[in-house]
């Protein structure tokens, strides 16, 4: 890693104006990736700017800076720097700034990432795209208490709370070190995890009452309708992490999370345990990510839908 960093230090080093890009409908490791890095920049005297083609979901709102995190305008800019995002897709209306831009750099910690950038720094092992750029800032000696507040709420997000199989001792270390700066991590995990409204505690009850379970239980199925959210005055923003409920079911081996974007077109959420490699499953549909944790968009009939998700998961099992 130590080429990498340098390499990417280099580029930060010889270029004032720097425009970091994350990905569309952004989660709180794509917020504190970007803000860290932006605040690092900003500390080294860097015109920096920060992307992103849809709004800061209320709930990370909290995170400092992310008002700072606008849509670009008609401006080319000397570096461009991508974070948390696998593929150029990802990058939504934000892709053609990012290209534009006169040397381009993508940070990501995803197995199904693909090269769309001259450097990539990329670790598959990484529990977070805040532990990817934890390592390079850290390299570069300009970690603050307020980077390192972004850092490890980006960490808590990414690995719900230390509790996915891809959080290793490596993670627990880089969570300690990020302690060492004297935050309040308690807050930071009430604030960017564990807190949330009286609307997610209503759709969650709402949606949770009709899981369907397949395979004596092995797999759960739950779906957010866009009545569900029209009841609750919701949207799929607040559908984020229910799926965790599903999992965290002893017999459950797979669960998917359906949350309906129109009549046949649904975003689709997998979570896995052990072996099953969900973001092997994601790739049927065209999508990716993490072993345990992916997604990815389907199209189709919801019955139809549910019948080969069924399938896909039936043919996973021990």
């Amino acid at each position: 890693m130590n080429e990498i960093f340098g390499e990417i230090s280099k580029k930060i080093n010889r270029a004032k104006d720097i425009a970091i890009y994350c990905h569309t409908n952004p989660d709180g490791d794509a917020i504190g990736s970007m803000l860290a890095l932006f605040f690092a920049l900003k500390a080294k005297g860097k015109d920096v700017y920060a992307y992103c083609d849809t709004p800061i979901p209320q709930k990370l709102q909290c995170i400092e800076g992310s008002d700072l995190i606008t849509f670009p305008q008609k401006k080319v800019h000397e570096l461009g720097i991508s974070v948390d995002s696998s593929e150029l897709d990802r990058l939504g209306k934000c892709m053609k700034s990012f290209l534009s831009c006169k040397t381009q750099i993508a940070i990501d910690h995803h197995k199904s990432f693909a090269r769309f950038a001259p450097i990539c720094l990329v670790d598959a092992n990484a529990c977070s795209c805040c532990e990817v750029i934890f390592g390079l800032l850290k390299s570069m000696n300009c970690i603050s208490k307020n980077v390192a507040k972004l850092l490890f709420g980006g960490i808590v997000t990414d690995s719900s709370c230390f509790q996915f199989s891809n959080v290793t001792k490596h993670t627990h270390a880089i969570a300690c070190e990020l302690l060492n700066y004297g935050f309040d991590g308690a807050q930071v995990i009430y604030d960017v995890f564990r807190s949330t409204s009286v609307e997610k505690f209503n759709l969650k009850n709402r949606v949770l009452s009709k899981t369907k379970f397949f395979e004596n239980n092995a797999i759960a199925i739950i779906t957010f309708n866009l009545s569900d959210y029209e009841a609750t005055n919701t949207s799929n923003v607040e559908s984020e992490g229910i799926i965790n409920e599903l999992i965290d079911i002893d017999s459950v081996k797979v669960a998917y999370a359906l949350s309906q974007v129109n009549e046949r077109n649904f975003k689709l959420s997998i979570r896995t345990k052990g072996n099953i490699d969900a973001s092997e499953m994601a790739l049927i549909f065209g999508g990716g990510g993490h072993k345990n944790a992916s997604g990815c968009r389907v199209n189709g009939y919801y019955e139809d839908i549910i019948e080969k998700l069924v399938k896909i998961a039936r043919d996973r099992l021990d």
